[in-house]
């Protein structure tokens, strides 16, 4: 048997199970495997958890609508399930198809969005999207599906076939978990607890399938988004470079008003502002910034957002649709001080270099990512009874954090953990609190105070 075909029947095998662990899920409770926030959910429940992630994701990520009209175009959704956002996204395109591995799931969707004339349903093998015709789809996404695809092999396939099937000029949006935390590299992979699809995997998958990476967003963590734009025909052959380039401006990606930088955490990104690139034809695979002698790959390239128009315009710029925007971590490991900054596409000569200040940063808090149940994991807390002993899930902890330097503390009591616990699977840390008797059904804030770290609060209603 050749590698070829050794290689195409082990795809084949990976995805026969995912398609009959994802049949058997489906039987037993779709709802909660697609969404575990309550163990029964109505089918209203449900699709509203579905809108706000559709608001969030799609209509308000301005990647994805600059300069489009989606209710002329025609959307593709990689692992709809039963339809939780598909029934939503109806609304605001042209047509919408969702793809499913488990055809249990797909029967479900079709029986419940039987009314929705705009949208088509299809069971696929799980490597590939074979039934759907090339060059068809304007916007392609994908979410919480990847994450529990158990090799990196079947995830590139699905992202191979999908910059087939997406139309020149065409935008895929799509989450992978790229956890690189040791406990869960060492993990065994399976269609729940699925593969890390490194940074290297992305850009790989971007140049390996000829289109152009846009932006990768949460590398190391279980929601890394990345972008991937199908160039126009148009555009083919031409070169991404337009003039000598140059950095017009610079600042912390999070403000244009902020010149100085923090040398790490999560403020430690910088935006650059360049001329003399063609930004829909550069990427962030094919430009390079330099900090002092190292060369590094951003995280974002392309046009500007609102924030750095606004900026360019009120520094007199009548050109912004030919600057071009690049985002970039600061590398780890580089001190406080002032360090040369420069870009370069390809391996042209590089801009002039800019001096960027780098500062020292403040102690990140802890993020709570999740509050739940104790007793089967859903979102339902409660006051009393065997679901008031709940969870807290927190990133920016470290191995350190345990009921001697946690606190959890909800409304204006502060509790002591039963238990801290690293959770490899999410890369987060979890605290296992009993709910103080005297607290009443209602809405409260709940942080989590680490050391003298506290985090933002997130609110959770007990029942």
């Amino acid at each position: 048997m050749s590698d070829s075909n050794h290689d195409g029947k082990a795809l084949q095998d990976q995805a026969q199970t995912m398609k009959s662990d994802w049949n058997d899920r489906a039987r037993e409770n779709a709802k909660w495997f697609i969404n575990t926030v309550k163990l029964q959910q109505t089918d209203d429940e449900f699709d509203e958890t579905g809108r706000p992630e559709v608001e969030r994701f799609v209509l308000a990520d301005v990647v994805l609508t600059k300069n489009r009209e989606f209710k002329k175009e025609r959307l593709l959704e990689i692992g709809c399930g039963i339809g939780r956002m598909t029934t939503h996204l109806s609304r605001f395109f042209a047509e919408v198809a969702g793809t499913d591995v488990s055809g249990e799931m797909i029967r479900q969707g079709r029986e419940r969005l039987r009314d929705l004339s705009n949208v088509s349903l299809h069971e696929t093998s799980g490597v590939d999207f074979s039934n759907l015709p090339s060059d068809y789809f304007d916007i392609i996404f994908s979410v919480y599906v990847f994450q529990h695809v158990p090799t990196t092999d079947v995830i590139y396939s699905n992202i191979r076939d999908a910059c087939r099937v997406l139309k020149p000029g065409g935008l895929f949006k799509f989450q992978t978990c790229s956890i690189t935390h040791p406990e869960y590299l060492q993990m065994e992979k399976n269609t729940w607890a699925g593969a890390s699809f490194s940074e290297s995997d992305i850009r790989r998958a971007a140049s390996d399938n000829g289109v152009r990476l846009v932006s990768i967003l949460g590398l190391g963590t279980q929601y890394c988004w990345t972008i991937l734009n199908k160039p126009p025909v148009e555009l083919a052959g031409r070169s991404g470079q337009t003039a000598e380039p140059k950095i017009e401006f610079f600042s912390r990606s999070d403000s244009p008003h902020e010149r100085s930088i923090p040398n790490k955490g999560d403020y430690a990104f910088l935006t650059l502002i360049v001329s003399g690139f063609d930004h829909r034809i550069v990427d962030a695979n094919s430009m390079t910034v330099e900090f002092g002698d190292g060369n590094f790959l951003p995280c974002y390239t392309g046009w500007l957002g609102a924030e750095y128009e606004e900026a360019m315009k009120a520094a007199g710029r009548d050109d912004i649709d030919s600057l071009t925007q690049i985002n970039i971590g600061i590398p780890p490991g580089y001190p406080t001080g002032k360090i040369n900054v420069r870009v370069r596409y390809l391996n042209n000569p590089a801009s002039e270099p800019v001096a960027l200040e780098l500062i020292e940063a403040p102690a990140d808090p802890p993020k709570i990512t999740l509050v739940s149940n104790d007793f089967d994991g859903g979102v339902d807390v409660y006051a009393q009874g065997d679901k008031s002993r709940f969870r807290v899930f927190a990133a920016g902890m470290d191995e350190s954090a345990s009921p001697d330097n946690v606190r959890v503390i909800v409304g204006d009591q502060t509790i002591t953990p039963v238990s801290v616990s690293f959770i490899p699977g999410n890369a987060v840390y979890m605290a296992v609190s009993q709910m103080p008797g005297q607290i009443l059904p209602g809405e409260y804030e709940v942080k989590i105070k680490f050391l003298d770290l506290v985090s933002e609060s997130a609110r959770i209603r007990i029942l």
